[in-house]
């Protein structure tokens, strides 16, 4: 018995495990985008229209409301534009070659998937050097690709899944910080590098702020703590005086374009509009914004408000609920008025297993996590800030609207790895002498989630008015519908 598991141990600890679990995501995202009518659920017409308005400008810089774009809010002082500028290039890329617009949804899909698979090595990178376990780093990363809205919003057309990339870029410097701090260095070439990472990514999406502000703050915190006798200006001084021309002229034009950028957004919104992620009541006007989805809906629930019990608590009760719920149900896009199903039961309770378990864990080991390891405090750090804005935000407009609107599972995507670190830290801490106990432990939870996650979710709980209008792809999702549904355990379809 003890070999089998010492064996199934190595297993999952292998590169070949992983490389497995990456073509697996690969192929259901790719079954996703090829089966998945546009637009899916996920804002995925919102992302595609404004990427056609900025194909029309060679430069990211709107002086106004461009024409026939009141449906995208007031898109010439949105923060969150960089995704869908770069973005723009490949659409005109392909819209010189086909008319076709299924084609063209299809092509930057697939560039979406490269984004997404992408950044899963990235992940798999920094939770092994945190965790220093390939098995629960490999395991870490099945269970995330078998969530059911990873694979979903990495087949869609959206900014989150740059979002991705940045944030993996983002933790290996920070990693590269820390290498640098304990030496006793100060290389202002990568503390420059991550500046501009985090101004450029807060410009691919702005809910990425808090982010930031956590990641400068661990940085000082850090800095603090151990460069404590190291003659800080002297070895800044020469830290520069060492860079070649060449990196010295791409640093500051790299600085001048992404600090340039940076305020040109959210530097003069916050002169002219009090307000640096300006609304678009306060940029256009009612006719303008009554347009844009989530401005108006926004705007007649607070008409329309009732009385509603305010009480934060109760709140963060459903918010937390909400934020579960959304990240394994199955949800269609807005030709079906976003139906949408709820989780398979062996996946969802199985999460709810893990987490809650991890998080006592947590709980109970946090002084021997976080004592020692620099990267478990950034960690905790990022989700603690990150998560804390989420729901200030979100609970605002509750508290705007009486309703509690726009909380969604996909908000976590990116600070899930993050998660996975400390919850996983946790579970070391805990089983460190059992080794036998973790093997069996994490296979019966991939197990779980492999009956109904990931690619399931999304087969079993469509049907044939989710596809693409093409005979091949409707027959093809109705036989592994068939395929499926005799051997995934489906509870009921409907709440």
């Amino acid at each position: 018995m003890k070999n089998v598991i010492s064996n199934l141990q190595r297993f999952i600890g292998s590169r070949q495990f992983f490389y497995g679990i990456l073509g697996f995501f690969i192929f259901e995202v790719i079954w996703m985008i090829f089966s998945a009518l546009y637009p899916m659920a996920f804002d995925e017409d919102f992302h595609l229209g404004i990427i056609r308005v900025y194909a029309d400008h060679w430069l990211p810089f709107l002086k106004e409301q461009p024409a026939g774009a009141d449906a995208f809010g007031a898109v010439a002082r949105d923060p969150s534009y960089l995704y869908h500028y770069l973005m723009s290039f490949p659409y005109r890329l392909i819209v010189a070659v086909t008319d076709n617009q299924t084609y063209q949804v299809i092509f930057l899909r697939l560039i979406n998937l490269g984004l997404a698979a992408y950044s899963l090595v990235l992940f798999r990178k920094i939770v092994q050097r945190a965790t220093k376990s390939p098995a629960l780093t490999n395991v870490s990363m099945f269970i995330f690709v078998l969530v059911p809205i990873v694979p979903q919003l990495a087949a869609h057309i959206n900014y989150d899944n740059l979002v991705m990339v940045l944030m993996g870029w983002v933790c290996i410097l920070v990693y590269r910080i820390i290498d640098e701090f304990k030496a006793k260095k100060i290389n202002v070439r990568t503390l420059l590098l991550l500046v501009n990472l985090l101004l450029l990514t807060s410009l691919v999406k702005y809910a990425f702020l808090p982010i930031a502000v956590a990641t400068g703050l661990f940085v000082v915190y850090y800095a603090f703590r151990t460069l404590g006798d190291v003659p800080i200006w002297s070895d800044i001084k020469r830290s520069i005086l060492s860079w070649q021309k060449p990196v010295l002229i791409g640093l500051t034009l790299l600085s001048l374009v992404s600090g340039g950028l940076f305020a040109q957004r959210f530097g003069i919104n916050a002169l002219t509009y009090g307000d640096p992620i300006a609304d678009c009541g306060k940029v256009l006007t009612y006719d303008n914004c009554k347009e844009y989805g989530p401005w108006i809906r926004n705007h007649n629930l607070s008409l329309n408000k009732g009385v509603v019990d305010e009480n934060p608590l109760a709140y963060s009760f459903t918010w937390i609920k909400g934020l579960w719920y959304r990240s394994f149900f199955a949800v269609n896009g807005s030709t079906s008025n976003f139906t949408n199903y709820p989780p398979l039961p062996l996946p969802y309770v199985a999460a709810v297993v893990i987490i809650g378990i991890g998080i006592l864990l947590f709980i109970r080991y946090a002084w021997r996590i976080l004592r020692n390891d620099p990267f478990a405090v950034f960690s905790m750090m990022v989700v603690g800030m990150y998560c804390g804005a989420l729901w200030y935000e979100e609970y605002g407009q509750f508290v705007e609207t009486g309703q509690p609107v726009a909380i969604n599972g996909r908000y976590l995507i990116p600070i899930m790895f993050l998660i996975a670190i400390l919850l996983g830290r946790a579970y070391q801490c805990a089983f460190d002498r059992s080794r036998q106990t973790c093997v069996i432990l994490a296979t019966v939870a991939m197990l779980c989630f492999l009956h109904g996650g990931g690619l399931a979710t999304f087969i079993l709980r469509s049907d044939a008015s989710w596809d693409w209008a093409n005979p091949t792809v409707v027959r093809i999702n109705d036989g592994a519908r068939k395929v499926l549904a005799p051997v995934i355990f489906e509870g009921s379809k409907f709440y």
